[in-house]
């Protein structure tokens, strides 16, 4: 009885102490009350060839940001077009670090996700056209579940 007892007990302080670590799941625009991006160490290096290269496009990566800062759990969710750049923003993702920002004393993990424009003019509000065109190239890569808000584009600069 005893042998069975044991085991038991041990997946239940296991459990406890997993459920205590959960993810939080947030919105893009949050991720900064959290977290704050200070650097990438991976090279955003598009193929020579492939698929929708210069066409205006978007990627969703979910991550996940761990209590040390690296991201991990890294998807792409959608990439629209369909084409090839969406191991570019696999990469850029997956060689993210971020800092607990001032208000994260516990460095709470958290998940959530980015939108990657590919090809895409710079937001400018003075010019109302390009604001159309980001707004209906990104909007496809929203996800489900969280804020329908573009606010949460990361532009990758050089």
């Amino acid at each position: 009885m005893n042998k069975i007892i044991l085991p038991c007990v041990c997946c239940l302080i296991l459990g406890t102490a997993i459920a205590a670590e959960k993810v939080q799941v947030i919105p893009p625009q949050r991720v900064a009350n959290y977290w704050l991006l200070v650097s990438s160490s991976a090279q955003a290096r598009a193929p020579n060839s492939g698929r929708n290269l210069s066409t205006p496009s978007c990627a969703a990566v979910a991550y996940t940001i761990e209590k040390n800062g690296n991201t991990s759990n890294v998807k792409l969710e959608k990439l629209a077009p369909p084409g090839d750049l969406g191991n570019v923003a696999v990469r850029v993702v997956a060689g993210m670090h971020f800092a607990p920002a001032p208000q994260n004393l516990g460095k709470d993990r958290v998940s959530t996700y980015v939108v990657m424009p590919f090809n895409v003019p710079a937001a400018d509000p003075n010019k109302p056209d390009v604001q159309a065109l980001r707004a209906r190239v990104l909007a496809p890569c929203n996800l489900k579940g969280f804020d329908k808000n573009t606010d949460n584009v990361v532009n990758i600069v050089q």
